[in-house]
């Protein structure tokens, strides 16, 4: 049995994560504010995480093993972790999560 995880498995380029999602509807998941307070929920908007796909280049994108891509955009205080999964229409940000800096990761084919 195979259990797929966020494990990264590859790295993007900016480049190549733009021409994945060219043409395809931006849409948040609920799931992705689950973790959100009321309060913070009426200061931040859904369309701060779509900007940061359309507008920002982001410092880091992997394809994780479950099929999944997780892209880091710099903040002020640090960065911004966005999930993203890919359907035939649509980009959906599954989650999202803030961290102090960039996780140093090591891919299999990296010696």
């Amino acid at each position: 049995m195979s259990i797929f995880t966020t494990k990264p498995t590859k790295e993007l380029t900016n480049e190549e994560l733009k021409s994945l999602l060219d043409g395809l509807l931006i849409e948040v998941s609920p799931h992705a504010l689950d973790h959100l307070s009321e309060g913070q929920r009426k200061v931040f908007k859904e369309q701060e995480l779509k900007d940061m796909l359309l507008k920002e280049n982001a410092r880091k994108t992997y394809l994780q093993e479950n099929l999944r891509y997780s892209a880091y955009f710099r903040r002020p205080d640090g960065y911004r972790k966005l999930i993203i999964e890919l359907n035939r229409n649509k980009a959906v940000i599954v989650t999202f999560a803030d961290t102090d800096e960039l996780p140093k990761i090591r891919l299999n084919d990296e010696k």
